[in-house]
């Protein structure tokens, strides 16, 4: 039996702006999406029941590329690990709403980095609570062929902020979400499936600042080979973001930006192996295992390097 699930909370950070003789950078700014969460079967809400999951997730950076793709200040800047973990509750129900089944999900993030601010020293920061991820409604809606869903979700700035501060966890600003994706059924056995599911981030101007933050769209799914009696999926996942419109603000550091090409819309894509597979079936309570991997590619005035996510996951089956 295969669950699917999104956790969202901040994504990368910022890119740098400019790197100097200080230990920090500043500069674009990033939203809440952790891009890649979503999985091979993205567009398939799950059958009812509540999920308890613990998501591990870390994004390794070692390099920045420009506006043009081009290596920014290969050797200056060292790198960094940013790590995610998120325990999160998901819910899927039998109500209907429009037809679909309604469900919910609540993830309170920890994080172990410090939002817009890089370092040429890594590991300095000490474990906190990042910004709240709620997604108040879920609807799906499975098919013969197909599922569907559609949702809206919001982070809540939760994690601790103040301006040019060292010991950051989250972002400062509201965001919210706008979700909708689809799993296409490949044969009458269900076991191909390809899918996609997009997600539209719009965010509120940053505390104390005069800078929003531009709407951000995030891609991701992929091909994948169901095995329903070990609940497994296995294929190739992929995951898109970038933005589509500028941050705006007088706050907004255009000048830095230019310095290194690094002003414009920012954009990364990422691509790799994507396994679940279930661990326990006791009755309707299961345990399941996932791991996925993205070799980040085309990244456009941005960090780019890998991304990993790995996440267990009890649910309770509804009758």
């Amino acid at each position: 039996m295969m669950v699917f699930m999104r956790i969202t909370a901040l994504s990368a950070i910022v890119v740098i702006g400019l790197l100097t003789a200080t230990p920090s950078a500043y500069g674009q700014f990033t939203g809440e999406n952790i891009r890649g969460d979503y999985g091979v079967n993205s567009g398939s809400q799950g059958p009812p029941g509540i999920y308890a999951i613990i998501p591990y997730y870390q994004q390794n950076s070692d390099r920045i590329k420009d506006a043009s793709g081009n290596l920014v200040l290969p050797e200056t800047f060292q790198g960094f690990d940013l790590r995610f973990v998120i325990p999160t509750v998901y819910g899927v129900t039998s109500k209907k709403i429009l037809g679909g089944n309604y469900g919910f999900t609540i993830a309170p993030p920890f994080t172990n980095f410090a939002p817009e601010r890089t370092s040429a020293q890594t590991g300095e920061y000490h474990w906190g609570i990042s910004d709240l991820y709620v997604a108040p409604i879920n609807l799906g809606w499975a098919k013969d062929r197909a599922d569907f869903i559609v949702g809206y979700a919001f982070n809540a700035p939760t994690g601790k902020y103040e301006v040019g501060g060292s010991d950051n966890t989250g972002l400062g600003m509201w965001s919210h979400e706008i979700q909708a994706g689809t799993t296409v059924y490949l044969d009458h056995a269900k076991k191909y499936t390809v899918a996609t599911s997009a997600f539209l981030e719009l965010h509120s101007k940053k505390k104390d600042q005069d800078i929003r933050v531009g709407d951000i769209l995030t891609l991701e799914g992929g091909a994948a080979y169901n095995i329903e009696k070990i609940g497994g999926a296995f294929g190739m996942g992929y995951a898109y973001q970038g933005k589509l419109t500028d941050d705006s603000g007088t706050d907004v550091p255009v000048a830095a930006l230019r310095v290194t090409n690094l002003y414009g819309k920012n954009r990364v894509f990422g691509v790799g192996p994507d396994l679940t597979t279930g661990v326990f079936e006791h009755g309707r309570t299961i345990g399941m295992l996932n791991f996925r991997y993205f070799w980040e590619t085309g990244s456009r005035s941005s960090f780019e390097g890998g991304t990993l996510f790995a996440s267990f996951t009890i649910a309770w089956l509804a009758k």
